[in-house]
């Protein structure tokens, strides 16, 4: 058991590094826009990256000194209670977010994204519910088109209609 523990995150170690090292020369067409003493556009890749890159070598490094002096603790099965439930039920809701936005636009689906995970979250005050979402959804679209440029995903179809015509 013990040995498989560490097989396993050896190899996944080792897979993040290889994984990382490659996407980082893959970011060097993004380079050339650096101005001195400004972030350039690929500045948040390369964090990340090189985040994963030490944060990898670290568990394997300490992987091997605790199987090494034998100190790892024994592996414990996944319990289903209610939080890793809502954990869980949280981390679909992100994925299905992430999914949807670009059909669904940003307009449309930020407000019920919102929604759901306050309920979620345990928040059952209807005003606060149905009013939170939508009035900060207002916000973030009129800072992000109006004042600094940038424009949000519009969606597709009917989605992208709606879009038009609100903003």
């Amino acid at each position: 058991m013990l040995k498989a523990f560490l097989k396993a995150d050896v190899i996944i170690s080792v897979i993040l590094f290889a994984v990382s090292l490659y996407l980082l020369s893959e970011i060097k067409i993004y380079d050339s826009g650096s101005v001195y003493g400004k972030l350039g556009p690929a500045y948040w890749p390369k964090f990340v990256l090189y985040m994963i890159m030490f944060l990898s070598v670290g568990v394997a490094f300490f992987s091997i000194k605790g199987v090494l002096q034998g100190t790892i603790p024994p592996f414990e099965r996944l319990q289903f209670s209610s939080a890793n439930l809502r954990f869980g039920a949280a981390v679909a809701l992100i994925a299905g977010y992430l999914l949807l936005l670009p059909y669904v636009g940003f307009l449309v689906l930020t407000p019920l994204q919102m929604i759901a995970f306050m309920f979620l979250l345990g928040e059952r005050n209807k005003v606060l519910i149905f009013s939170i979402p939508f009035v900060l959804t207002l916000g973030i679209v009129l800072l992000f088109t109006k004042v600094m440029y940038v424009p949000l995903p519009r969606g597709a179809g009917v989605f992208l209609e709606i879009s038009h015509l609100l903003y």
